[in-house]
């Protein structure tokens, strides 16, 4: 067991110095996206807002950053990716602190609107860079290392909101109030990110020979492919996980007190340890089987979870399910980065991201007012309701042909280091 261990963690040495230093600058920006993403919705509705305009608030959070990521993207091939990882951290710790500060409705889409340009500018040239730190060689490696950072600090972030019941219970400090200390804090925190790429890492290579440019030339057809699978995949996960804590409060009564700790902590940590073990999948089974293996498995376990007996075993049913979805996700990323020119990266994450990110946001708010129609008119829930199990039926057709057309697509496409039997140089150049 000890040497299966061990040759799970030598998947991770020898990957290059900046690369590492620019995964774990991504530990703080994440710790702030983890309380966001657990905490928002809840918040927001503690604090008065109505369930149906915290949705909307969400949704022009992900509208916003999907409309802007593919310009922040071609900008980002032209002048620099690293000026934009940072701008996004900066951006992104601000939205934050108004958050928790301000109650003000169109002060809180502000807001909003700022978590989208911050994670636009930041996911349209994150991966790009790290692909382009990290190498063909060491880049599956780097990708799986940089979503186990990634979900352990989302899980620290989701575990911070354990601190409400001790403020609660020690300094008779309300849910509310707590939540502003919460919010206040992370955001602080979270701007060590930014801090260490600005003063750590260079610079990545940029071609202004090319000009600005948002449509990608050379791959346009292997991301076209990627695009419709990803459209797929996030027109379903719209319609129940951003709003997990919000179906829970609304079937179980559970503040994020209470589901805070589980979506966004144990959820985070199991998925975080997962995420190590994709490297080697790969592989052995190969980076296209081991997504649609991984996705595949998760899905069964997501269409059961409105059917669960109790909150209980909805917790334990969720975690598998994450698990097994976010182990595809390095595997994903190390396809499309290794598929795509380096002068296109981040033109190519920015078009998957915005074409991921608009869906998912409309069928967010599809989802959180599905939901809202188990309240009646009197203000009283129903937790039987066929509109708190639609969503995650919804979500299961939409994942498995998802899953469908990106095996039919990609089931014979191979990275350039899948495609040798021995080592080789890093000087091969990505497919085109």
């Amino acid at each position: 067991m000890f040497q299966r261990l061990g040759s799970i963690f030598d998947e991770y040495k020898g990957i290059p110095r900046e690369a590492n230093l620019l995964i774990y600058s991504s530990f703080f920006t994440w710790a702030a996206a983890g309380l966001l993403f657990i905490s928002l919705q809840v918040f927001l509705v503690l604090e008065g807002i109505s369930f149906a305009t915290s949705s909307l608030i969400l949704g022009t959070f992900g509208i916003v950053s999907g409309a802007s990521t593919l310009l922040f993207g071609g900008l980002a091939d032209r002048y620099g990716k690293k000026k934009f990882v940072v701008a996004g951290g900066l951006l992104g710790s601000l939205a934050l602190a108004i958050f928790a500060l301000d109650t003000n409705i169109p002060h809180l889409f502000g807001a909003a609107v700022l978590a989208g340009f911050s994670e636009a500018a930041y996911a349209s040239s994150w991966s790009a860079m790290l692909a382009d730190k990290a190498g063909n060689m060491k880049r599956t490696s780097a990708f799986g290392l940089s979503f186990f950072v990634a979900t352990i600090s989302s899980a620290l972030g989701g575990f911070s909101t354990s601190l409400l019941s001790v403020m609660n219970t020690v300094y008779k400090i309300d849910l509310v109030t707590g939540n502003r200390y919460l919010f206040v804090g992370v955001a602080a925190i979270s701007l060590v990110g930014p801090l260490i790429v600005y003063t750590r890492v260079s610079e990545s290579h940029t071609l202004e020979e090319l000009g600005f440019h948002i449509i990608p030339k050379k791959a346009r057809r292997v991301i076209l492919r990627y695009v419709i699978a990803g459209i797929l995949i996030a027109l379903g996960a719209g319609m129940v996980i951003p709003l997990m804590s919000g179906w829970a409060f609304l079937k179980y009564g559970l503040a994020n007190n209470v589901t805070g700790p589980i979506f966004g902590g144990v959820t985070s940590l199991v998925m975080g340890f997962a995420n190590l073990a994709t490297p080697r999948l790969a592989r052995r089974f190969g980076t296209v089987r081991t997504i649609v293996l991984t996705q595949g498995s998760s899905t069964a376990f997501l269409f059961s979870i409105p059917f669960a007996p109790n909150f209980a075993s909805v917790s334990a049913i969720y975690v598998v399910r994450s698990a097994l979805m976010m182990m595809s996700n390095p595997a994903q990323n190390s396809l499309l980065m290794g598929l795509v020119p380096a002068e296109e990266r981040s033109v190519a994450s920015a078009i998957v991201a915005s074409l991921w990110r608009l869906p998912n946001s409309f069928s967010t708010s599809l989802g959180g007012y599905t939901m809202g129609l188990a309240t009646g008119p009197n203000g009283v829930t129903d937790p039987s309701s066929i509109y708190l199990a639609l969503p995650f039926m919804i979500c299961t057709a939409l994942y498995l042909s998802a899953i469908t057309y990106f095996w039919r697509s990609f089931k014979d496409v191979k990275l350039p280091e899948e495609q040798v039997l021995a080592p080789i140089a890093e000087t091969i150049p990505a497919a085109t």
